[in-house]
């Protein structure tokens, strides 16, 4: 991460040189700050309440566990902070610049099918059949993120330079399973492999690293109703260095429960129990493809009636492809309100609303992913959007 700074300071000092060119001749440069913050967790079953009380603390009732549904439905759930602060720096014809931001991106996710939740949450009486493990992983991941480039009026590219500080993953095998035909003897076949990065305390040395490319394309019609734009953010890859925590196992057992001596000094049963699943430490580099993103965005304006729609994808997190579809409605010259259908990502339907403000410096979003999310015991997934823009001239 060390390059990362001599970079910046070298791309800072030739816009500084170039910017002092420029004003030699009488030309001005303008400036836009902007940030945008994202937070949404989400479930496709499970109520807020059960987060909520997971986190808070509280009794766990029937109805916090969601629905039951078939006990091979596959089931999400997932976090997502997302946190922007950067600068465009426009030459002065205002058509084309620079960029520079820094994102920090904090995810979560699991997806596993509907059996396990059961299995761990309402015990197995009602299971008759094997719970199905393969479809079961998980990730957890904080990233923090350099984004610079060139910016162009219909175009922009650019590379993201990345400190990966902690990074996990976890994925069971496709014959993986817990089978239940005797509810007292369990058959029990596990193959999982999980691999963990933890952060270190050096500000600057991480134990990952990551170099991914920016890409966005946007365009207008004639007639300025129809704009549509693509954007792929941080493809590439991630190199992991050593200290990477491995768990690899292939192993099958019968499970009967504990036996009296065991539940009388359960600390010596945890104790063997974690001594066979301790992680071991390879001291070899790794190669990961990014968790990237893809979005797509479409919009048809009228004069006070717009509809837009899009999709939006994340790479390796459990992560549903999310499609959307919305109305906005122009009430003033600078306000907009809108409402958008949402389905994927971690949840399945959502009813969004947002409102923009639009002025000739000053632009400013705010949006709630779920409108349902303001009653914790209906709502699955909470979302809030927060957008900045303030242009410098």
């Amino acid at each position: 991460m060390k390059y990362l700074f001599l970079i910046l300071f070298f791309v800072l000092q030739y816009i500084c040189i170039t910017s002092q060119s420029e004003s030699i001749k009488k030309r001005e440069l303008n400036f836009e700050l902007y940030s945008s913050s994202n937070f949404s967790v989400g479930s496709t079953h499970l109520p807020l309440n059960f987060f909520r009380k997971s986190y808070f603390g509280g009794f766990i009732n029937e109805k916090d566990k969601g629905n039951t549904k078939s006990v091979n439905k596959i089931q999400r759930n997932g976090l997502e902070l997302d946190i922007n602060i950067g600068i465009k720096i426009f030459n002065p014809d205002n058509l084309n610049g620079w960029y520079f931001s820094f994102q920090n991106l904090i995810t979560a996710g699991i997806s596993y099918r509907q059996g396990l939740f059961d299995l761990i949450f309402r015990g197995n009486n009602n299971i008759k059949n094997d719970v199905l493990l393969s479809k079961t992983s998980f990730h957890f991941r904080n990233h923090q993120l350099l984004h610079f480039g060139k910016f162009y009026k219909k175009f922009s590219f650019g590379l993201a330079l990345g400190n990966i500080l902690q990074e996990f993953n976890g994925k069971f095998g496709d014959n993986d399973l817990i089978g239940l035909s005797d509810p007292y003897n369990w058959d029990i076949a596990l193959s999982p492999k999980i691999e963990l990065i933890e952060n270190t305390s050096n500000i600057i040395k991480k134990n990952g690293n990551s170099l991914g490319l920016d890409i966005k394309y946007n365009d207008i019609s004639k007639s300025n109703k129809f704009k549509y734009s693509l954007e792929i953010r941080n493809l590439g890859l991630i190199l992991l260095h050593k200290n990477i925590k491995k768990m690899n196992y292939d192993t099958s057992f019968m499970y009967s429960g504990l036996a009296l001596d065991e539940l009388s000094d359960i600390s010596n049963f945890s104790n063997d129990l974690t001594n066979n699943f301790e992680p071991k430490i390879i001291n070899k580099n790794q190669w990961l493809v990014t968790p990237f993103t893809i979005k797509a965005d479409v919009l048809y304006q009228l004069e006070k009636i717009g509809v837009l729609g899009g999709v939006f994808y994340r790479n390796n997190s459990q992560y549903l492809p999310m499609s959307y579809l919305g109305i906005n409605y122009k009430s003033h010259t600078k306000i907009i309100y809108g409402t958008k259908l949402y389905y994927g990502g971690y949840n399945h339907l959502q009813w969004g609303i947002n409102a923009i403000y639009n002025s000739k410096k000053i632009k400013g979003e705010i949006g709630f992913q779920n409108f349902f999310s303001l009653i914790p015991s209906l709502g699955t997934s909470f979302g809030l959007l927060l957008k900045l823009s303030w242009e410098i001239i």
